[in-house]
């Protein structure tokens, strides 16, 4: 390696491709990202043509070594990761026949269903550790196979969108360990293809990828690929894997016991095992680090303050709002907010939900408004930790990552409603971590250049904000918890009798 070796991350997430180059120390050389629109002709269906994935892969990636002036020849190696739950048929020149169906993605509901009513449905789920849900590859799978026979025959292999891009990258098929979670015939434990399940799936195991460790370098860049990315060809490719698992080392999540609590559009957690935990209403993964596991919660209400922001119409920023968030007081003044603003993900898989603000008064200020939304958002994913630890998934440490850790109030009001302090890692000098720095990690690694991924990101993220909870206000939101599980369970349960209603008129 040359004092100008460099390490090239790729992340393909819902909206957009994210590329960036990497000293070997550590240091962004340069960055570029690719937007592109989802298509979704049906309320349900989410999909995209790969090729835009593809063409945002090529610009990014030509972007970033021209920003950079690094030459081709000194990027050592290719890191990526892609979106969850996506199923995207390839022919044999690795050709899309029908549109990725991404994560969002929730056509399959009747496939879903009879999945659920089958002898086997108990069995899939331990196999799996996942529910049988119409987000998952699976029941996306059946649905190709019957709306779409011709497309599920012609298939040479079916891929993710992480193994879709390695694959045009080196040529190689795989699917990595922690894409292969949205498969319900993959063993968790023993990390292989099931063959039993897939044949009582109707899956033919030849159309699957073999699975590879995120950490392996799976091919290298061919010619055809170096033309159109800039890259050299030769360059070694890893074998990618799952943008959250990224995300949650990237956060700093190196050992069983630390969650990674995300907030962005979207909220989550993602907490570290050293053995699998099955709870159907939530989500298990295997990490990129050997041996650990990543049960998962995602909820839908990270994108509440930006709605509030654009209600109130008054040009207020992310940082104008919140700083009036602190204004109030826990609770916020009486009014509690359930985020349910596009129906819920985990613990409640419900997509007929939607938001709700209880306890509005004449004496409600703008401020409980705002306050309420930040703790509505960070009791939603507080419940995916209680269920979690229902099942004996207890958090050592919280790692913040995503764009609502720029909210000092938010991290605060985290802290005092879990009862720990709440950390925000950073890199030296600014800049927290995120996909792309745990994707680095993950190259560093395959390259030699450090003990292990999880070491590396340990050393990278040296600074720590850390925000120490308040008793009293702990005490004030365990309260507040259960009147928002009351609130919540009351809404659901009348939710459910309208739609019965309706359907019996």
């Amino acid at each position: 390696m040359t004092s100008t070796a460099a390490i090239l991350t790729l992340d393909n997430g819902t909206s957009s491709t994210k590329a960036a180059l990497w000293s070997l120390d550590g240091r962004i050389l340069a960055e570029a990202s690719q937007a592109y629109p989802l298509h979704q002709p049906q309320p349900t269906w989410a999909e995209i043509d790969a090729e835009v994935w593809w063409q945002a892969a090529c610009q990014t990636i030509q972007a970033v070594l021209a920003h950079s002036g690094v030459p081709a020849a000194a990027v050592q190696a290719v890191a990526l990761d892609g979106i969850s739950w996506t199923l995207l048929a390839v022919d044999r020149a690795l050709r899309p026949l029908y549109p990725a169906l991404i994560w969002l993605d929730r056509r399959a509901e009747s496939e879903a269903a009879e999945m659920q009513a089958a002898p086997q449905a108990a069995g899939w789920l331990e196999l799996s550790g996942n529910p049988l849900d119409p987000a998952y590859i699976t029941p996306k799978l059946r649905w190709l196979q019957r709306h779409q026979p011709p497309v599920f025959e012609q298939a040479d292999c079916f891929l993710t969108s992480s193994g879709f891009l390695t694959a045009r990258l080196c040529g190689e098929l795989t699917c990595d360990l922690t894409q292969a979670y949205g498969y319900h015939f993959f063993d968790m434990r023993q990390a292989r293809w099931d063959e039993t399940a897939a044949q009582a799936l109707g899956v033919p195991l030849e159309k699957m990828p073999p699975l590879r460790a995120c950490g392996d370098v799976v091919g290298r860049v061919t010619h055809q690929a170096a033309a159109l990315t800039g890259l050299a060809a030769g360059t070694p490719v890893l074998a990618g894997c799952l943008d959250a698992a990224a995300g949650a080392l990237g956060a700093g999540v190196t050992r069983p016991g630390q969650a990674n609590e995300q907030g962005g559009q979207a909220g989550g957690m993602a907490i570290s095992l050293a053995q699998p935990v099955v709870e159907p209403r939530l989500i298990l993964s295997r990490h990129v680090l050997p041996g650990q596991f990543l049960l998962q919660g995602g909820t839908v209400g990270g994108g509440a303050l930006g709605w509030l922001r654009g209600l109130l119409g008054e040009n207020l920023s992310f940082e104008q709002l919140s700083a009036e968030a602190a204004q109030s007081t826990p609770g916020a003044g009486g009014v509690i907010f359930l985020p349910y603003l596009a129906g819920e993900r985990t613990p409640l898989w419900n997509s007929q939900l939607r938001g709700v603000f209880s306890g509005l008064s004449y004496t409600t200020a703008r401020r409980d408004l705002a306050r309420a939304v930040l703790e509505g958002c960070a009791l939603a994913v507080y419940h995916n930790i209680q269920v979690a630890a229902g099942h004996g998934a207890q958090v050592d440490e919280y790692l913040g990552s995503g764009g609502a850790t720029r909210s000092p109030i938010w991290c605060q009001i985290k802290a005092d409603l879990y009862g720990k302090p709440f950390v925000v890692a950073h890199r030296a000098g600014g800049g927290a971590g995120g996909h792309l720095l745990g994707l680095f990690a993950l190259g560093l690694a395959a390259l030699g250049g450090c003990a292990s991924a999880g070491a590396e990101v340990e050393t990278l993220l040296c600074e720590r904000a850390v925000y120490e909870p308040d008793p009293a206000n702990h005490a004030c939101y365990a309260e507040l918890f259960e009147k928002y599980l009351r609130l919540s369970n009351i809404y659901i349960n009348e939710t459910t009798e309208v739609r019965r209603h309706r359907e019996n008129l």
